[in-house]
């Protein structure tokens, strides 16, 4: 049975995939409060933060739901001695790592150095999970088969379609990854997800996270 079937039978179930998300860089203490007590509400998967509050964030939660924090953010264009500094600076607060692939080494066909980059920052924290995000809307669909194929290379335990900020994503985004990393490689869908039926069309790509800021109106939108 697929997880799109077990939603079918079980809507709830969608929380548990879900990692709700305010990467916003004004956000508050407060608003990461609510965040996190909504996790914990909702039984979302995870709360995910900018490093700043990553521990805000993992002494809320204290175990019961994951800490996701962001390095190399928004772009990816730090060099990797400055992500792994960052990503070994989260390894006491976060439980996983999103981070950005070097969009511009991606773009100057510097494939080479974006390979090296994942995998030295998924050496670099253990067990824990990495994400690292391509920013598919801003990609062609031949683009986005390799970035994900760059990326899995490299280590990561998932490709991450983006972090919100250059337009929605979108099922086929998800169909073309999953097809380039096969079976065995995690996909998170992020960005623009706000629905229920938006997030079931999601999983039903082959999307096995959903990453929303959308989070709670996605579960009050189960039909």
């Amino acid at each position: 049975m697929t997880f799109t079937d077990v939603l079918e039978d079980d809507p709830d179930a969608i929380a548990s995939v879900i990692e709700h998300t305010n990467v916003d860089p004004t956000a508050t203490e407060e608003e990461i409060r609510t965040l996190c007590r909504e996790v914990l509400d909702y039984g979302f998967h995870a709360a995910v933060v900018v490093p700043y509050h990553a521990p805000l964030a993992a002494d809320l939660l204290d175990g019961r739901a994951n800490v996701v924090a962001v390095v190399g953010f928004p772009y990816g264009v730090q060099n990797t001695e400055a992500k792994l500094a960052e990503a070994r600076a989260l390894l006491d607060h976060a439980d996983e790592l999103d981070m950005v692939m070097n969009r511009t080494a991606f773009a100057n066909g510097d494939d080479d150095l974006v390979v090296r980059d994942v995998r030295a920052v998924k050496e670099a924290i253990d067990d824990r999970t990495l994400k690292c995000i391509i920013e598919s809307p801003d990609l062609t669909q031949a683009e986005i088969r390799r970035a994900a194929e760059l990326v899995a290379q490299g280590g990561a335990d998932f490709v991450k379609t983006a972090v919100g900020y250059d337009g929605p994503t979108d099922a086929s985004h998800i169909e073309v990854m999953r097809d380039a990393v096969g079976p065995d490689v995690g996909l998170k869908a992020s960005g623009g997800i706000r629905t229920f039926d938006e997030a079931r069309e999601m999983v039903a790509a082959g999307a096995s996270r959903i990453g929303a800021s959308a989070s709670v109106e996605i579960y009050e939108s189960i039909p």
